[in-house]
């Protein structure tokens, strides 16, 4: 049974990202920026727990990206083109695509090729999902949150070096 705490916790962070998109389609932009904060939280532990429970697996990795996909991506995305982007229709909806297909290169390439170094190329989905969100929250120039998005689409896809809280195990229960 404890080999299934991570996976529960992974599909935890995929359904508060779904809710997230519908709370932001009604207009609940803050109830959605709560729930993917709490998706947050999910992933830290999905993955802490795996660790801590030997559970880690091949279709564990790939059900945490498509959550992260879901939370991280999809969600800030539909946030900020609720919130702002609409308003600059063609441009909006370019800039928070290109948002989203960064988004998901990022996550593909981590899969396929960085999973197993202990730090992250190009800027985190979660990372990038709270600075979305801020800059959504924040309520900006809906050019500024534009530029935003492509700037941070372009940060998740960079080979810029970000650090990793995978291996620090400080202020986190020793038991899941």
């Amino acid at each position: 049974m404890k080999k299934w705490i991570p996976s529960i916790l992974t599909l935890s962070n995929l359904t508060l990202g779904f809710m997230a998109i519908l709370y932001t389609i009604k207009g609940e932009i803050f109830v959605g920026i709560w729930l993917v904060m709490l998706g947050l939280l999910c992933d830290f532990l999905d993955g802490y727990c795996a660790r801590r429970l030997n559970s880690v697996s091949l279709l564990g990795k790939e059900l945490d990206s498509l959550a992260d996909l879901v939370t991280f991506v999809v969600a800030p995305a539909i946030m900020a083109f609720v919130a702002s982007l609409h308003e600059i229709r063609l441009f909006g909806t370019a800039s928070i695509l290109v948002y989203v297909c960064c988004g998901a290169l990022r996550l593909a390439r981590f899969n396929a090729v960085q999973s197993h170094i202990s730090g992250f190329v190009g800027m985190p989905t979660p990372l990038a999902a709270v600075i979305m969100m801020l800059l959504t929250a924040s309520s900006w120039h809906p050019s500024v949150v534009e530029s935003g998005a492509v700037l941070i689409g372009v940060l998740m896809i960079s080979r810029l070096s970000f650090p990793s809280l995978k291996k620090r195990n400080t202020a986190v229960a020793e038991e899941c």
